[in-house]
Formats: structure tokens, C-alpha cells, sequence
């Protein structure tokens, strides 16, 4: 029916609506299609849509989900998602998604010291598995002399014959020439084309269709056995392009950011070069004094032996598309350079590269330096230096309009109109929050409120009518600071004080790799696709109403799940202000907090626990109690604020406990070494709210929540009304 459809009235479908809804997904079992119709499907991305929006709950994989996911009466079943698997056209989103859980999700259950969890986890791992073997691993073509040309090891880049900008990458593990389609067949068309056919009879008549028996014959059919090629950079050599070593080197364009990423270069033993004709650019830069302080340097690099580096015709027909000056000669040496696998990445911040690469199918290796930086600040947070974090709420007027960090919004929003807009917030006297360094201008926020009477007549499907916070414009650079966490917590703490329904936010999804990574951020924190504006955006949208049961606290957050429990949870004052530096006393001595760290920052805490039987809850309260350090106690010792308990985690050894914390923990490695033995429970916290006024040991005496003498205890439970009073107390005028 929904081929149908498609064929019909195609923009008459709302594909998000029906691949969201499980009762749809759960149709995939009664499914009998031919291959048209599965490309009809794969067109619109149908299946693809299916696991990554109904069958989301399989790339969750933390503890508590797979308790719910694999509990006695949950309708879901993973059988379900193993057969969508069966049918869907991988590509490159597809294909992370999968390397990432299967890779987090081995990480993961290595952590988890209750054996029913990790049995659950294990089941997971044993379905990704699953999916990554049954799948197509081979693929058969006409063996023409250019396709036996084809080595093992050589990449492969498969385009989706519907749009040739969706491609994934393969590697040839072997190849093997048949006779005929018989031949070729005969030994893998079970695995590679499961639930499509019935008989090999029916496999060779769809085959059939494809090359003329005259060419079979001539020919004969090459088989690759194939495997996904996910490329990581942690053992890769990189050539630098020339703007880069001019950032490097340059005695007054010093960048921060390539400081950095060369630290990083430095600490992974990773070989940079330069290519043969730099040098020669480098000397027709107009500032003389520049040149010459930049060519002075350039002994101290590693000269990349040239190849012969041939070229085809269709990286011709791209180049040949963008303008052929000397300066854009050099840049296709380079990229010639990538192209021909000479070299594992070429590291550049020219724009007009970056879309070369793109159109010639290594953008994968061809990187800007934020991107890369990026890479390794997020696969290793532990190593990232936390300096000098300050998000400032500033008016556009006093905002550098000319800064290079505004580019690409320009160029998303055609230049001359996003200049146009930020003159008429400046004049409206509209503020922005923002980061800088002294590297310039690294994170940007907008944010405006929209009441119920506002018009939405370029998004589709319709908005209905509804208060929100829209997160206007978005952007952050990767710097080795966590912008992103500081900057949504901003984006909720002004959703829940103007008390809006949803929040949104638009954005080209599949512009830039780091639109892509802010996307699947804000996606791990709640945000689900609603459909597309008219210029292309794509809309995400974030309940601040509906709590779903079947996500995470995470996701969730800040909303409160219905049926909460309350428990005290005290913290010595040397702990407490560096984990909850937002909960700082006024008689603290700020200066203390300066020094910034990734704990202070993340949404996610980590706090350390001798408790072995928490009564506590995922998706539960605790109130955050700062001991006092001074007599009388009663007057010393407050509560501060309210956090969420994401995860409890009981550690199997020091290692384990250090490999969770990562960089969200107060506590060094060192330390932990040390504590772990006595704290071994490891407790996930969202940080929800800071109370206004501080509410004292004295007042929890008074209201009797507290007994006379004693103090709260770690995990003590509070009934409703009590927390009702705390909260009230805290968040009310002084009293």
C-alpha cells in the first residue's frame, strides 16, 4: 500500500509519522517484496528511517534501557529490527551508526558487575553481530579488464544509483572470476541476498537482467568480497596544506586551534608532511616579512615523495568545474594526492577544497583542522587541556561581525541575508551568548521565544500551534572545551524559564561534518526530527511537555519522569563547588573555580559512592547538600541543588571505575586508584537546578525534615512533601 503511495503522491506522505510509530514497525515481519518495490522503498529511505527512528532502542546502550528493552512483557523484539536490517540500502550515517554502538556498546558491558545486565548487554552484541554478518559482503560485477584491475585491499566507493551523493565505502578483502551467474552464485546468494529470494532460480532471473549474455560469456562475472570502511585518523600520515602551515608558522596568524591539534600529532607519533610546490606558494605571499618567517620553518617539515599521481576523467570533469588558477593548480596536486591514496589525509581550511572533495568522494579524508580536532577531542576527552571557559551573553552590536567563524552561516544563508539579519538584531539591541578565546570567536547562540500566534507556514508537516523556544542560530567550533554541554544547558535553563511547550531548532543536516556531529548531539539529548523547511533545513524539535517511559533520563532531561523518588545526597565542601560550580556559595572565593575543567562544564556528573544498596532509581531526584565546614553546622551546612540520577554503576575493579569517569569525575586517576577499593558504586547525575537561596540545616530542623542534631544521610530518602518544602524554600523569596 505504501509503494503505492509513493508512486502516486509522494509529497503527500509523512514517512517521519509512519517509521516513528512501533505498532507500523512491528508490519516488517508479514513483508513480501520484489526488488522494485525494495528500491522504490530504499528511494525514500523507508527502512533506513524505520531502524533509526521506530527501532531507535538498539543503538541505546546503556544499562537501564536494555533492562527495559529485554524485560518480560516489552513488546519489542529483536527480530524486528534483524529483518529491517535485511532490506535497507547502507550508507555512510548507517554504517557509524552500527561501528559506534557495536564498539560503545563492548566498551559498556565490560563495565556492568550485575550478570542479568550484562546478559542483556551481551544479547545486544550478539545482534549487532548478527547484523554485520548476514548482510551483503559481496558484490558482483561484469569483469571487464578495468574491474579485474581491482586489488585486494583497494577502496571501493559505492554509489546509491537514486541520489550520488549517498555512497558508502568498501574494502576488497578478496576477489574471484566465474564463468556465469551460475558460478558465481551458487555459493553465497543465501547470505548476500536473504528474504529476496526464494530459489536460486529466482536470483539468476533477477541477475540475468543486468548484463547481456553475450558480455557474460565474453567476460565472465568478478565477485569482491567486501567489507565497510569506516576510516579512523589515530594511525594515519597527514599533509598539511598551505594555509595550514601559514597558521602554524606565522609569526602574527598564530592559530590556537592548530597549536592543538599539533600537541595532538605530537602525542599520537603521527608523520605530517608537506607537499613539493607549498614552498612555492608560500613565496608569492604578499606579506614579505610573513614569507619569509614561514619559509625559514619549512626545512623543519617532511617533503612528501610524489608519486606519479595519475588522474581519470572524472576528476577532471569535477576540478574542471571550479575556477583553474595557479593557486587552484597547487590545490589539486594535493588533492591528486589523496585521490591516488599517496597519503592518509590532507589537512586543509579552504572551503573550495573541502566541496572538491566532497564531489570527489574523500571528504572522509580530507578534512578542515576543527573537524580533526574534533576527532581526537572527542574519542579522547580524558587527554583535553580545560582552560579558560567563559559563555558570555552579549548584544549583537558588540559582536564581531566580520569574524571568519561567521562564514559558513553566510554561506548557508546566502551571505548578504545573514549579514542583513545580524545588522537588524544589533539594532534591536538582541543579545547572543558566546565563546572566544584569543584564538577568536568559537560558539554562538541565539535564542527567541515564540508564542502560540506564530507563523510557521514554511515548515512541513505544520507546526501546531504551540509556545517555543527556537534555538535561532547554533554554531560551535571544536576548541578542546565542552561549548556543547554549556551551551544546551543555557538553551534549557531559558526553555523552563519562559515554560514553553517545545523546543527547535533548524539545520542543513548534510552540509558540513560538524552540522552532522551537532545534530547527532542534540539528538542524544531528545531532539527528534520533524520534517524540513522550505529552503532544505531540517527541523528538529524537543518536547518539554511529554516524558516518554521508553527513553533515557538523558534524553529526557530536563523533563521529570512521573513516578520519582527523593533522597538526600550529601557532598564535602572540597568536592562540592568543583563539581557544581553553578551551586558556588557567596562566601566562596570564586578565583578558586577560574581554572576551567570538563567536570565543572558537563551536563553528565559523576559522583563516587560506598553504598552498596542504593535504593535510588534511574530517572530520581537527589538533593544536592553541601556539608558545612564551619560551627555553628546547622547554619553552615545547605542545600545547594537538585540533580537526576542518570545510572548506578557498582565497578568490578579500579580500572573499570577509571574508564567510566573519564573526564566528568572531580577525582584524578590517581585518586580514583585509591578510592575505588572503598567507593565502588559510580553514580550518573544530570545536573537539573541550582536553588536561588540556599536552604540551611537549620531550616530542615525546623520544618522537622531533618532530626534535631543529625544530618542527611548518603541516599536518605524524602517524601514529596518534604522535597515539596526544600523546593519551595529554595526557589521561593528569601523566607
Amino acid at each position: 500500500m505504501l509503494c503505492g503511495s509513493l508512486i502516486e503522491h509522494p509529497k503527500g506522505i509523512d514517512i517521519e509519522s509512519i517509521t516513528s510509530n512501533y505498532n507500523n514497525f512491528i508490519l516488517i515481519k508479514d513483508i513480501d517484496i520484489n526488488e522494485y518495490e525494495k528500491s522504490l522503498l530504499n528511494k525514500y529511505k523507508v527502512f533506513n528511517k524505520f531502524i533509526l527512528n521506530a527501532g531507535k532502542d538498539v543503538f541505546r546502550n546503556d544499562s537501564s534501557s536494555h533492562w527495559d528493552y529485554y524485560s518480560y512483557g516489552n513488546i519489542k523484539d529483536d527480530s524486528y529490527i534483524s529483518k529491517c536490517f535485511d532490506y535497507i540500502e547502507w550508507d555512510v550515517e548507517m554504517i557509524e551508526k552500527i561501528e559506534w554502538g557495536y564498539e560503545e556498546l563492548k566498551d559498556n558491558v565490560e563495565m556492568r558487575s550485575n550478570l542479568d545486565s550484562r546478559i542483556n548487554g551481551n544479547t545486544r552484541i550478539e545482534l549487532y553481530k548478527q547484523i554485520i554478518l548476514k548482510n551483503k559482503i559481496h558484490e558482483y560485477r561484469l569483469a571487464t579488464p578495468e574491474r579485474n584491475e581491482i586489488k585486494v585491499g583497494d577502496t571501493l566507493v559505492m554509489i546509491s544509483n537514486q541520489d550520488k551523493n549517498r555512497f558508502v565505502k568498501v574494502t576488497v578483502k578478496a576477489k574471484q572470476i566465474f564463468k556465469t551467474w551460475k558460478d558465481a552464485l551458487i555459493e553465497y546468494w543465501q547470505q548476500d541476498f536473504k528474504n529476496l529470494y526464494n530459489s536460486l532460480e529466482d536470483a539468476l532471473y533477477e541477475c540475468y537482467k543486468f548484463y547481456p549474455k553475450m558480455e557474460v560469456d565474453r567476460y565472465g562475472i568478478i565477485v569482491y568480497s567486501i567489507t565497510p570502511l569506516v576510516v579512523t585518523y589515530d594511525k594515519i600520515d597527514i599533509l598539511l596544506d598551505t594555509n595550514i602551515l601559514i597558521k602554524r608558522e606565522s609569526n602574527s596568524n598564530t592559530s590556537f586551534e592548530i597549536s592543538k591539534l599539533f600537541n595532538w600529532f605530537n602525542n599520537k607519533k603521527l608523520l605530517t608532511y608537506i607537499h613539493k610546490s607549498s614552498k612555492n606558494e608560500i613565496e608569492k605571499y604578499k606579506d614579505k616579512k610573513e614569507m619569509q618567517s614561514v619559509l625559514t620553518k619549512l626545512n623543519s617539515y617532511n617533503v612528501l615523495p610524489v608519486l606519479n599521481c595519475q588522474t581519470d576523467n572524472y576528476f577532471n570533469e569535477v576540478i574542471n568545474k571550479y575556477s583553474m588558477d595557479e593557486n587552484s593548480s597547487i590545490d589539486n596536486e594535493l588533492l591528486k594526492e589523496i585521490y591516488n591514496d599517496n597519503v592518509g589525509i590532507l589537512l586543509t581550511d579552504d572551503n573550495v577544497m573541502l566541496k572538491k572533495a566532497e564531489e570527489l568522494y574523500i571528504r572522509d579524508r580530507v578534512l578542515s583542522s576543527s573537524e580533526l580536532l574534533n576527532y581526537f577531542e572527542t574519542k579522547y576527552p580524558q587527554n583535553i587541556e580545560y582552560k579558560m571557559l567563559s559563555v558570555k551573553l552579549k548584544e549583537f552590536k558588540n559582536i564581531d561581525l566580520n569574524s571568519q567563524f561567521f562564514d559558513t552561516l553566510r554561506e548557508d544563508y546566502n551571505g548578504v541575508e545573514f549579514d542583513r539579519w545580524f545588522k537588524k538584531k544589533a539594532a534591536q539591541k538582541e543579545k547572543a551568548y558566546t565563546f572566544e578565546n584569543e584564538d577568536g570567536m568559537k560558539g554562538f547562540l541565539y535564542l527567541k521565544t515564540e508564542d502560540k500566534n506564530e507563523k510557521y507556514d514554511d515548515i512541513s508537516p505544520k507546526f501546531p500551534s504551540k509556545n517555543r523556544l527556537k534555538v535561532g542560530t547554533f554554531k560551535i567550533i571544536s576548541t578542546g572545551f565542552r561549548l556543547g554541554e554549556r551551551f544546551l544547558k543555557i538553551i534549557f535553563d531559558n526553555a523552563r524559564k519562559f515554560n514553553v511547550d517545545e523546543i527547535y531548532v533548524t539545520l542543513f543536516e548534510n552540509k558540513r561534518e560538524e552540522v552532522k556531529q551537532l545534530k547527532r548531539f542534540m539528538e542524544s539529548w531528545g531532539f527528534r526530527k520533524w520534517g524540513y523547511k522550505d529552503n532544505g533545513e531540517a527541523v528538529l524539535v524537543k518536547s518539554m511537555i511529554d516524558y516518554d517511559n521508553n527513553e533515557s533520563p538523558k534524553f529526557n532531561y530536563p523533563l521529570l519522569k512521573n513516578k520519582i523518588n527523593y533522597f538526600f545526597l550529601p557532598i564535602y565542601p572540597q568536592y562540592h563547588t568543583d563539581l557544581f560550580p553553578d551551586m558556588i556559595l557567596q562566601n566562596e572565593n570564586m578565583h578558586l573555580y577560574e581554572e576551567n575543567k570538563a567536570h565543572r562544564y558537563a551536563l553528565e556528573k559523576i559522583y563516587l559512592s560506598g553504598a552498596l544498596d542504593i535504593k535510588a532509581k534511574v530517572g530520581d531526584i537527589v538533593i544536592i547538600y553541601r556539608t558545612g565546614e564551619r560551627y555553628p553546622k546547622r547554619y553552615s551546612s545547605v542545600v545547594t541543588g537538585i540533580a537526576i540520577i542518570e545510572e548506578i554503576i557498582r565497578t568490578k575493579d579500579v580500572d573499570d571505575c577509571i574508564k567510566i569517569c573519564k573526564d566528568r569525575s572531580i577525582f584524578s586517576e590517581e585518586e580514583i586508584k585509591v578510592l575505588q577499593p572503598k567507593y565502588p558504586v559510580v553514580v550518573r547525575l544530570l545536573d537539573y537546578a541550582t536553588l536561588k537561596n540556599k536552604v540551611s540545616l537549620n531550616q530542615l530542623y525546623k520544618n522537622q525534615i531533618i532530626v534535631e542534631g543529625s544530618g542527611p544521610r548518603p541516599f536518605q530518602q524524602l517524601n514529596k512533601e518534604e522535597y515539596t518544602i526544600i523546593y519551595n524554600l529554595g526557589m521561593g523569596e528569601n523566607l
